[in-house]
């Protein structure tokens, strides 16, 4: 993916530098073993089009290779920077979660993108997801429609601002950070120096 193209998203570095992220003081959505030696902490937006990019493309290589083999940890934050819809996505993943399904809410929802806060992801659309993914719709719908999760979206995106995030996605790997959706060898080496590490 060229630098135009990131930068029309307002991610300004494409690049790797070495940042720690700061600890989160609460369960997570996250792919892998507790006990992987190396930790990705991802932070995504659902209408960021490079984000879908990378869910679709980069995550099933590194899953298939690191996560299910236990050697990877993948851990999500919502940067929920995109307008209402984003945030609105965010809260309701998280309420999928309540019933075991946030990765499977998450993937329909980067396979659901139509451009940002066009009703994509409207409250009503996100509930007829839920109903797609069969689950509890009584429970589900209450926890979107009281936003249940929203503090928690934003106290990821006021993380990630500490963080110095400016777009999507991002990520560190074991502190090491990584901007935008860099081809699968820029993460490959990423991890393999992190293994190297331990």
């Amino acid at each position: 993916m060229g630098l135009a193209g990131l930068a029309a998203v307002a991610i300004v570095v494409a690049g790797v530098r070495a940042v720690s992220a700061q600890p989160v003081h609460a369960p997570r959505p996250a792919l892998g073993a507790a006990s992987a030696p190396v930790t990705i902490v991802e932070y995504a937006d659902y209408q960021c089009p490079f984000c879908a990019t990378w869910a679709k493309t980069i995550e099933p290589q590194i899953k298939q290779t690191y996560i299910d083999t236990g050697k990877v940890r993948l851990e999500w934050h919502d940067m929920a920077w995109m307008g209402d819809e984003s945030r609105d996505a965010a809260n309701a993943a998280r309420c999928a979660g309540d019933q075991g399904q946030f990765w499977a809410y998450h993937d329909l929802l980067f396979a659901s993108q139509a451009g940002q806060n066009t009703g994509a992801f409207s409250k009503e659309r996100l509930k007829a997801f839920g109903r797609q993914l069969g689950l509890n719709t009584a429970a589900f719908d209450a926890c979107v429609d009281s936003d249940r999760y929203g503090d928690a979206v934003q106290a990821d995106f006021a993380e990630a601002t500490r963080l110095g995030i400016t777009g999507t996605p991002a990520f560190f790997i074991n502190g090491q950070r990584i901007d935008g959706a860099q081809p699968y060898a820029t993460f490959q080496a990423a991890i393999q120096a992190a293994l190297a590490g331990q």
